[in-house]
């Protein structure tokens, strides 16, 4: 059973399976997480207080990662981000 002093991971990125895969990780560590395709759902999300950091994307449709970081500091949310990205391989 968790509570909202459990800590907790948020994941913002546009890919779905990516969200699932990090989402599981985390579950499988006991790990409490919830997970947003943009930056604006985050936002709009209603998060327990207590310790939390943000797995983040920095390739994102619209903002990047680390614009929405500098966003975050700006508006006085602080949050450690943990930066993701996939590498595109181009042949």
């Amino acid at each position: 059973m968790t509570t909202a002093a459990d800590p907790a991971v948020f994941v913002i990125d546009d890919d779905e399976l990516v969200r699932a895969a990090i989402q599981g990780m985390l579950k499988s560590v006991g790990l409490r997480s919830q997970t947003f395709a943009t930056p604006q759902e985050f936002l709009r999300s209603k998060r327990a207080d207590g310790p939390s950091c943000l797995v983040l994307d920095v390739r994102l449709p619209g903002v990047n990662g680390l614009d929405f970081q500098r966003d975050l500091a700006d508006a006085g949310i602080r949050i450690p981000v943990i930066f993701i990205t996939a590498m595109e391989i181009f042949r």
